[in-house]
Formats: C-alpha cells, structure tokens, sequence
C-alpha cells in the first residue's frame, strides 16, 4: 500500500496539534489533532479558507454552548436544542463545511463546562485555533504535489485520444466496425475518465497559483477542456461510421485522413507547427462527389465522418503547450493497448 504525501502530512500535523494542546494544559487535547486534519486539504489556498471558516464556525458555537451552559446546564436536552440550532443556522447560512466542527464544538463546550469551571469556551477555541494552524502550516511546508500528477495526466489523456483514432482507422482498414454499444463508449468512457480527474488536479493548481511566482503559457485546465471536446469528436465520429457503407471507394480516403491528422497531432505535441488550414480545407465534407441520390445516401456518414475530424483538428491545431511525448504506435505495439477491442 502507498502512503501518499497528504497523509504523512496529516499525522505530523496531528502529532504535532496534541503535543502543543497537552503543553498548554487544554482539555480534551485530543481534540486539536482531529481538527488538524480539516486542515490538510488538497491545496494551501483550501487549507487557509478552511481555516477561517472553521474558526468563525467554532466561536460562535463556544459561545453560544457556554451561554446555554451558564443559562440552563448541561442537561442532554439543552446539548440537543444548541446542536439543533447551530446546525439550522448553518444550513440556513451555506456553511454546511464547517457544521460538523461546529457541533462538536457546542457539544464539547457544554459537556466540558462544569469540569472547566467556566472555561470550556476558551479551552475549545484555543484547540480549534492550534488545530487547524498547525495543519496548515504543516500544509505549507511542502505544497502539495498536484503539477506533476497533472503533467501524468496530460500525457495519459492525449495519447489515448490518438489511440482511439488509431483503431478507427484499424477498424476501416479491416472493414469492419467496433460496435459503439458498449465496447467503444467504454473505451471512450475510459478516456473521459483521465480528463475529468485532470480537470480535478488542474482546479487545486489553479487555486494555489497565487503562491508561485511564474505560471505556465496556459492557465490550469484548459489543455483538458480541449481534450474534453477532441473526445467528444471522436466519439461523434465513432457514430458515423455505424452506418457507413465500409465498401464505399471513400473509406480508403477517410483512412488516409485519419492517418495524417494523428501524425500531425504527433507534431504538436512535440512543439512543431502544422498546416492546419491546409488540413481543415481538405477535410471540409463539401468536397465530396456525389454521384445521384444512392451516392449521397451512401457518402452521409462519411460527411458526418469527415466533420467531426475536421472539428477534431481545429481542437488540437490551437495547443501551444508541449510535454512529454509518447507515440501512438508505441503505446500500441508496447502493450496490446490501453484498450482490448472485441471482435
């Protein structure tokens, strides 16, 4: 099992959290390591926000767990209706990330009340306080390490895209077609997933980014946007060609512009320029001949075909941005591929 670098993080913070509580003699000092782990988020921007949530949160409920406390004991019927309340007001007010602490806060308060001669609040704030400090502080020592699990996935995502183009092609050149339903929108499917965690990665660096002094050409997330519509043009064009007519002389063309688009999103990648005018105009599904009305019965998947790769090109031809390179035949030929096609 892999122990990740948050959780390292997250039992020093909390070491750390009941260490300082017991020097200071507070009461229950357990409690500030358990708080030190709301502090431990995925970015230092969630940490710090958390933080001052948390921390408004926990004095309104040390008050008002006190005064209820001072005014009608510590009888489980006042603990209940103080918990109800805090916990209306926070729904009311949108702040359901901090209801949980809250509670725990004005439960602890009251229970802890009569032990701490009138300062349980105090004792409560104070391990609240501690708590989610040390976790932050903690949190910032060493950021938390999202650029490279994007930079992973960036490579992942854009490299299965041209392996899904890659079978098409396969699929075209046999004659035969992948059925859509399931095994190609699994595939598809799969590929959405790696796009959908990167957008995920790319929000946590986006959040973070007032920290680093240089950012990149292009601002988190939006080489994943890009490669959210790229595969939604595959899968269009995966959809097409359900209906082609695989004995259509047009295939053979199809075949040839499949080919050329994934080497030149090959070139892309690895920084070089391509003719993307050229390429848009010699996919534009108006310079198809047709031939009566059976021919263009016969060439409308392939219309549709042709439009979907064309939107496909205009997609990746924008990508300024390079990163590790990986080439489709060797991720092909290097495992049976990412995916298994079934006959």
């Amino acid at each position: 099992m892999r122990v990740g670098l948050r959780v390292v993080k997250t039992v020093i913070a909390i070491a750390i959290s009941i260490s300082i509580a017991r020097l200071l003699h507070l009461e229950p000092d357990h409690f500030a390591g358990i708080i030190s782990m709301l502090a431990v988020q995925p970015s230092v921007y969630r940490s710090l926000q958390s933080t001052l949530s948390h921390l408004a949160s926990a004095l309104f409920a040390a008050l008002l767990g006190i005064g209820a406390a001072l005014l009608f004991g510590e009888y489980s019927l006042v603990i209940a209706a103080v918990s109800l309340l805090v916990m209306a007001i926070h729904v009311r007010l949108k702040l359901t990330a901090s209801l949980t602490l809250a509670v725990i806060v004005a439960v602890n308060t009251i229970g802890t009340s009569d032990e701490l001669h009138g300062t349980a609040a105090y004792h409560q704030l104070l391990l609240v306080l501690i708590g989610m400090l040390v976790g932050t502080a903690v949190n910032m020592i060493r950021k938390p390490v999202h650029r490279e699990r994007e930079e992973v996935l960036l490579v992942k995502s854009e490299s299965m895209l041209r392996t899904l183009l890659y079978y098409i092609q396969q699929d075209l050149m046999s004659a035969r077609m992948t059925p859509y339903k399931p095994q190609m929108r699994l595939q598809i499917e799969e590929v959405r997933k790696y796009i959908e965690s990167g957008k995920e990665i790319s929000a946590f660096i986006r959040e973070d980014r007032w920290m680093n002094r240089s950012s990149g050409p292009i601002a988190p997330g939006e080489l994943f946007r890009t490669y959210e519509t790229m595969v939604e043009r595959v899968r269009d064009l995966s959809k097409a060609l359900q209906k082609a007519d695989l004995n259509c002389p047009e295939r053979q063309r199809l075949i040839r512009a499949i080919g050329v688009t994934v080497r030149l999103q090959e070139r892309v990648m690895q920084g070089g320029k391509i003719p993307a005018g050229l390429m848009l105009k010699a996919l534009r599904p108006e310079l198809l001949r047709t031939e009566g009305e059976g021919a263009l019965h016969r060439l409308f998947p392939y219309y549709q075909a042709y439009e979907a790769l064309s939107e496909y090109v205009a997609e990746f031809s924008g990508i300024k941005q390079t990163f590790l390179f990986v080439s489709s035949r060797a991720i092909v030929e290097g495992r049976e591929a990412f995916f298994k096609l079934q006959a």
